[in-house]
């Protein structure tokens, strides 16, 4: 429910007295152009038009997009997997819903550096990756095209190509019936798919059989970097140009352009390619729970060598076994640990020793639940016959438009994991390994519908409403936070860092590769002023923290599905001379044991380090800034409140000092 202005304030004096990195904040600004939606919502891909030389089209024929769409669903695994390759959007522009807030513009789409830049996926070429009719990549030969007439520049004219040869391939093949269309001599304009007097491309095809059918246009993409621009009435060429798949095998097939400026004074000539994105064809790579000696289901992997600790959620097991019993344990203050770790007297019966490799409860936030494998709620099933799973689960804080909500997030879950005494604060490298599962407590299918992405207040009588995030961290990932940095805009440096992982909703709402999941990337927005010069990384985006960047794999997590998802941090080294830290950090993640991402050359951590006054009710950097603790956070924020019920399922927890891979079903 919304917060009334009684409990804001109460929130916000609670807030007040916390040291600096106890908030979970920052949605980080994930999407460039996370400005803002809803009101007037227009949906993509009205109705196939018949294509008339120089006459507009009526608004009955071209047909009218519905006021309520509901995408259709679809069975994808991997997003370079979806049945589109593009993502096209249902809304052009939402307006705010409430006065004095700002409207919100539709992101998604190809640009001329990515396939989906939303997910980080680049071509290997600026301007789109193809292969010509001789089978080259990158080559000269198109597969069709013909002569434009050489003016008047406003002439509107319809133009028939013969595309058999390349939609005979695209259905042998099973490729993405995605085009580029390019021109020699000089450019032209075509109506693309939200042109509203004109026709939108179409694509005739007969098939062996005697039937025909004509393919649905999805998207038509202006090719330009930055923003992606999937909604411009009249596309310039260059641009890219997506259909429906075939069906069937192909006889014959005619695309039917409409082109509204022919300017230049030149007859110029369009070209047809075939779009060939960059796509991740890595092996899967097996690791210690591969081997011999570990069973079924990580039987045995606690054994194994580099493990340092695992959770296995099968039937019989029981809560305390893997989540410390009791009251939360004030993680920011240092009278809850070892005096040890900084010179003192040893006390083992604190943290770290106290609950080793269980999660310890650090704030008010809940904690997991732990499910059995026949629980049979919010699109649950288990990864395997007889494995349980962490239920965690995400309540909507913001019902309605106008709700004021604070300026926090909603936290779902929050725990450590600690390393043992002996690695803690030294630990230069690590790999975590889990299952997740994303349900479904709003039904069968993760819609993301925007009507319910709420304009919101942080307080009353605030003037302008905001958007809520609808993104947010999640995972089990280390970290070295302090009292003095490691959290929001405060990693890197001497003070301390952390490593969560970001992901993101997609409410384009028509049923493209990017809905129906989340969208996972590495949480670098923090690593900012405190970071040495030069190796600030609060402004990265796309391929820089997203996983989509090697050929797509990664890109979205669909729910209703297991993954099992692989993260790798190797800290940077660092010595006590000056300057303090080498640049040689690295990040890597894999989905389902293949690698999706990977980064080198980074910063995390460098000497001194920042020296204050030991305070037991604070918790200061330690020993060389090595990973000091799993952090568990699901956390929706940002600086709004989640609008939306959601679940997370994790099962097949591990972590280690080596490659530890899926395990054995």
């Amino acid at each position: 429910m919304g917060k009334t202005r009684r409990e804001v304030l109460k929130n916000g004096a609670l807030l007040g007295g916390v040291p600096l990195l106890g908030a979970c904040g920052g949605g980080e600004g994930l999407d460039e152009g996370e400005t803002n939606q809803e009101a007037l919502r227009v949906v993509g891909r009205p109705d196939d038009p018949s294509a008339a030389e120089n006459v507009p089209v009526a608004s009955a024929s071209r047909g009218e997009p519905p006021i309520n769409p509901v995408p259709v669903a679809s069975s994808a695994r991997y997003r370079n997997g979806h049945k589109y390759l593009f993502q096209a959007s249902s809304w052009d522009i939402q307006e705010p819903r409430i006065p004095g807030g700002t409207a919100r513009t539709s992101v998604w789409g190809p640009s001329s550096e990515f396939v989906d830049r939303y997910c980080g996926w680049p071509w290997d070429k600026v301007g789109g990756d193809w292969l010509d009719r001789a089978g080259v990549r990158h080559g000269p030969t198109p597969w069709a095209s013909v002569v434009t007439l050489k003016a008047p520049t406003a002439l509107v004219k319809a133009y028939t190509i013969d595309v058999s040869d390349v939609l005979k391939r695209v259905q042998q093949d099973n490729r993405w019936c995605a085009f580029r269309l390019a021109t020699t001599l000089g450019p032209r304009k075509i109506a693309g798919c939200w042109n509203k007097t004109y026709p939108k491309p179409t694509l005739q095809v007969h098939y062996t059989d005697g039937t025909q059918e004509a393919l649905n246009c999805i998207i038509t993409a202006v090719m330009k970097p930055g923003t992606p621009s999937s909604i411009t009435p009249n596309v310039s060429t260059p641009c890219f140009i997506e259909f429906d798949r075939p069906s069937k095998a192909v006889l014959s097939a005619s695309m039917t352009l409409t082109v509204v400026e022919h300017p230049g004074n030149v007859a110029a000539v369009i070209q047809v390619f075939l779009l060939d994105p960059p796509m991740n064809t890595d092996p899967v790579q097996q690791g210690v729970a591969g081997s011999a000696s570990v069973g079924r289901l990580d039987a045995g992997l606690t054994s194994a060598p580099g493990i340092i600790g695992a959770h296995r959620y099968v039937d019989g097991s029981t809560v305390d076994q893997f989540i410390h019993p009791g009251e939360p344990i004030n993680k920011w203050a240092s009278r809850e640990f070892d005096p040890a770790l900084w010179g003192g007297t040893p006390n083992t019966s604190k943290l770290p020793h106290k609950g080793l490799g269980k999660i310890i409860r650090t704030n008010a936030d809940g904690l997991p639940e732990l499910v059995k494998s026949d629980y049979g709620l919010e699109g649950f099933k288990p990864l395997a016959a007889g494995m349980g799973a962490l239920r965690m689960h995400m309540k909507a804080d913001a019902t309605k438009d106008g709700d004021v909500v604070g300026y926090g997030g909603t936290g779902a879950a929050s725990g450590s994991i600690f390393m043992p005494e002996p690695l803690f604060g030294r630990l230069p490298r690590i790999f975590v390994r889990y299952y997740l599962r994303l349900g479904t407590p709003e039904g069968t299918r993760y819609l993301r519908d925007p009507v319910k992405r709420y304009n919101v207040y942080h307080k009353e009588g605030q003037i302008a409403p905001n958007w809520t995030d609808w993104a947010g961290k999640f995972g089990f990932t280390p970290d070295h936070t302090t009292s003095y940095g490691g959290g929001s805009g405060s990693s890197g440096g001497g003070r301390g860092w952390q490593m969560r992982l970001a992901w993101s909703d997609c409410d384009a709402y028509c049923g493209g590769p990017n809905e129906e999941g989340i969208r996972p990337g590495f949480h670098l927005y923090d690593f900012g002023p405190l970071n040495p010069p030069g190796y600030s990384y609060t402004g990265d985006t796309n391929s820089k923290i997203f996983w989509g960047k090697r050929g797509g794999l990664g890109g979205i997590i669909y729910a209703n599905e297991w993954y099992c998802v692989e993260t790798e941090l190797k800290l940077n080294t660092v010595m006590d001379a000056a300057p303090g830290f080498l640049p040689d950090g690295e990040l890597r993640a894999w989905i389902d044991g293949r690698l999706v991402f990977e980064r080198t050359g980074l910063v995390f951590r460098s000497k001194p380090l920042y020296t204050a006054p030991l305070r037991s009710d604070l918790i200061a950097p330690v020993r060389d800034l090595g990973v000091r603790a799993l952090w568990l956070n699901w956390y929706h924020g940002g600086v709004t409140q989640n609008s939306v019920p959601r679940t997370m399922f994790v099962t097949g927890l591990a972590w280690g000092q080596q490659y530890i891979g899926p395990m054995k079903l």
